[in-house]
């Protein structure tokens, strides 16, 4: 159910085996409690910046962020595979009509894998590739490309603490 893995290093396939058999063991659940057979998700290690994972409903796709699985795969393994598959599980229920961590998918959480429904991570990010400094009256701000983009086409972005408007500096 993965995509083509050829390309991956030996870390990363044995890795994603290990994703591979989370994801199992929770569909399984899914099937026992519920009664039903739900459609298998394809999944990968494609998932990039903040997210832990990712669940792309229409394509029945889970997406995982790699750079976190290494930091503490056994928790990984036991909270970001869970949320994300009750999401494909949700979805193959209800569809589109529900809250993406709305109340159906907190009491599959709750209820199918015995889980707190926890809508974050407390996994470390990956260091951006390329930072842009901001700054307002207080300090200096770090942005990523993509909100330095959203500057440059006139997104105003504001500091918590001094309330001023962040101007740019320089790329680091």
């Amino acid at each position: 159910m993965t995509t083509a893995s050829s390309s991956l290093s030996y870390d990363q396939a044995q890795d994603l085996a290990l994703i591979e058999q989370k994801v199992a063991e929770c569909m399984s659940k899914a099937n026992v409690f519920f009664g039903h057979r739900f459609k298998m998700p394809s999944y990968n290690l494609k998932q990039r910046g903040r997210a832990a994972g990712t669940a792309h409903l229409h394509k029945n796709e889970l997406r995982f962020n790699h750079f976190m699985f290494r930091q503490h795969p056994d928790q990984f393994l036991q909270s970001v595979v869970p949320h994300e598959v009750a999401h494909i599980i949700v979805f193959q229920i209800y569809g589109n009509s529900v809250k993406p961590h709305g109340k159906e998918w907190q009491a599959v959480m709750r209820k199918v894998y015995d889980q707190s429904p926890d809508r974050t991570h407390t996994f470390d990010v990956p260091p951006p590739k390329q930072s842009f400094q901001y700054q307002c009256d207080c300090q200096t701000h770090q942005f990523s490309k993509l909100r330095h983009n959203k500057a440059l086409r006139g997104t105003e972005y504001i500091c918590k603490r001094c309330r001023c408007v962040l101007k740019f500096v320089s790329k680091k």
